[in-house]
């Protein structure tokens, strides 16, 4: 076991032989859990919401779309906008 310490903002450091055992990487997300008296830290992958294709119908629909005024609902609604747009 290894002592580490709570910094300035909350920020631990975590040792580099579990870094290592893990193999974390720079910008690592976590979950983070209270159990009992422990805390628990669980690396996380986020997976992107749109692909890129959808994400470059975004930026076609906020340019061509800008002063226009359309509301869209988020979620399924604005989905199926941009894929119609995408096509």
């Amino acid at each position: 076991m290894t002592i580490t310490k709570l910094k300035a903002k909350n920020q631990i450091t975590l040792p580099s032989a579990i870094v290592k055992r893990l193999h974390l990487k720079l910008d690592e997300l976590f979950a983070v859990d209270v159990e009992g008296n422990f805390i628990k830290l669980i690396p996380v992958k986020v997976e992107p919401r749109y692909t890129a294709e959808e994400l470059k119908a975004i930026d076609h629909i906020v340019e061509s779309e800008k002063g226009k005024a359309k509301v869209l609902k988020p979620g399924k609604e604005f989905s199926r906008y941009i894929k119609k747009i995408a096509k």
